[in-house]
C-alpha cells in the first residue's frame, strides 16, 4: 500500500514537472511571437510618421502653387475671368 502511494506521487510529480515544461516552452514561443509583432507595430509607427511628414510637405500651399504653376501651366485667374453663379439670388438676400 505503501509502496503503491509512493509511487503516485512521484508519478504525479513527473507529469506536473513535464508539464510545466512545456507550458513553459509554449509561452516563449508566444512571447517571442508578441516581440516580433511588437517590432512590426513599431516599424509601422515609424512608416507611418514618415508618411505624415511626406504628407505635410507635399500639402504644403506654397509648393501646390509652385507645382501648379510650373509643372501644369496653371496659374490664378485674373479678376475679369471670375464669374459668380447665383448673384441675383444674393443681391436678393441682401448680402
Amino acid at each position: 500500500m505503501r509502496d503503491s502511494v509512493m509511487w503516485f506521487l512521484v508519478s504525479s510529480v513527473v507529469v506536473t514537472a513535464l508539464f510545466v515544461v512545456n507550458i513553459r516552452h509554449e509561452h516563449r514561443i508566444a512571447y517571442l511571437a508578441f516581440q516580433t509583432e511588437e517590432a512590426r507595430r513599431d516599424a509601422l509607427n515609424d512608416e507611418w510618421g514618415q508618411l505624415l511628414v511626406e504628407e505635410n510637405l507635399w500639402a504644403f500651399p506654397h509648393r501646390i502653387e509652385r507645382d501648379a504653376s510650373k509643372l501644369l501651366s496653371m496659374r490664378a485667374p485674373k479678376k475679369g475671368d471670375v464669374e459668380y453663379v447665383g448673384v441675383e439670388l444674393a443681391k436678393s438676400q441682401g448680402k
